[in-house]
C-alpha cells in the first residue's frame, strides 16, 4: 500500500514538473495567432520561422542572433569555469591554508545570495573598472558564478575519492602529471562533466544577472521576457519548443557517450 501511494505522489510530481512544457509544444502546432486558444494542428509557424518569416511579433534575425549569444556565453562560460572550478574543489581538498573555512563560504555565495544582488554589484564592479556593457561583461559575470557550481560539484566528487589509487600509480612509477591524467581525472570525469553541464544550463538560462550586465545585447532569456511582455504568442511557443526539444537530445547524446557512470 505504501509503495502504491509513493507511485501516485511520483505520478503526481511529474506530472507537476512537465505538464507546462508539454502544454507548451502543444501550442506549438496551434492553428491560431491567440497562442492559448486551441482551434487545429498546423507546422505553419515553424515553416514560417525557418522560412525567415516574422511571425507573431517574433524577428527570427533577432530570435537567432539572442541565441547565438547565448549560446556563445555559454561555451565561454563552461570552459571558463569548470578549468577554475576544478582546480578550486582541488584546492579545498587537498591543501589546508589559513582562513581555509572563510574562503569555503565564500565559494558558496554566488550560490546562495539573490541574483539581483549579483548583477546589481557586477554592475557597479564593471561602471568602477571602465568597462563597457555587452556579451565580455557577461561571459566574466556568468563564470564568476560558474566557477562556484563547478567546484561544489567536483568538491563532492573529490570527498569520496580514494587516495590510495594515486599513491599505488606513483609506487608504480608515474609522475604528479601522469597520476592526474591517468588516474584522477578519469575518476572525477563523472563529477567535472556533472559540474560543466550544470554550468552551461546555469548560464543559458540566467535572466537577472545578464539583465544587468549585457548592455544593449540580448540574450534569450531576456529576447523571450520582451516578447512576453507583448502576450505569449504562437512565435515565442514555437521558439521555445525547438530550444526544449534541442535541449532533451543533447541532454539524451551526453548521457549516451556518457553510460551509467552519470
Amino acid at each position: 500500500m505504501g509503495s502504491g501511494w509513493l507511485a501516485v505522489q511520483t505520478l503526481l510530481v511529474y506530472l507537476f514538473l512537465y505538464t507546462p512544457v508539454v502544454v507548451l509544444i502543444v501550442l506549438s502546432f496551434n492553428d491560431s495567432r491567440y497562442a492559448i486558444v486551441w482551434q487545429g494542428f498546423t507546422i505553419e509557424w515553424y515553416i514560417a520561422l525557418f522560412s525567415g518569416e516574422t511571425i507573431a511579433r517574433v524577428d527570427p534575425s533577432a530570435a537567432y542572433h539572442a541565441l547565438i549569444n547565448s549560446v556563445y556565453i555559454a561555451i565561454v562560460t563552461v570552459l571558463g569555469s569548470t578549468v577554475f572550478g576544478t582546480m578550486l574543489a582541488f584546492a579545498l581538498d587537498r591543501y589546508e591554508f589559513p582562513g581555509k573555512r572563510l574562503f569555503t563560504g565564500v565559494v558558496y555565495m554566488p550560490i546562495i545570495i539573490p541574483s539581483i544582488i549579483m548583477g546589481i554589484s557586477l554592475l557597479l564592479f564593471f561602471n568602477i573598472v571602465g568597462m563597457s556593457l555587452g556579451v565580455n561583461t557577461a561571459i566574466i559575470g556568468h563564470i564568476a558564478f560558474g566557477i562556484s557550481f563547478v567546484a561544489v560539484v567536483v568538491f563532492a566528487r573529490l570527498r569520496g575519492f580514494d587516495r590510495t589509487l594515486e599513491e599505488a600509480g606513483k609506487d608504480l612509477g608515474a609522475n604528479e602529471i601522469e597520476t592526474f591524467r591517468y588516474i584522477t581525472l578519469p575518476l572525477i570525469k563523472p563529477g567535472v562533466y556533472a559540474g560543466a553541464l550544470l554550468a552551461f544550463a546555469m548560464s543559458f538560462d540566467d535572466f537577472v544577472v545578464t539583465f544587468f550586465i549585457i548592455g544593449n545585447e540580448n540574450t534569450l532569456p531576456i529576447f523571450f521576457f520582451s516578447m512576453v511582455r507583448q502576450g505569449i504568442s504562437p512565435g515565442v511557443n514555437v521558439v521555445a519548443a525547438l530550444i526544449l526539444i534541442t535541449t532533451m537530445a543533447l541532454v539524451a547524446i551526453a548521457q549516451r557517450f556518457q553510460g551509467p557512470t552519470w
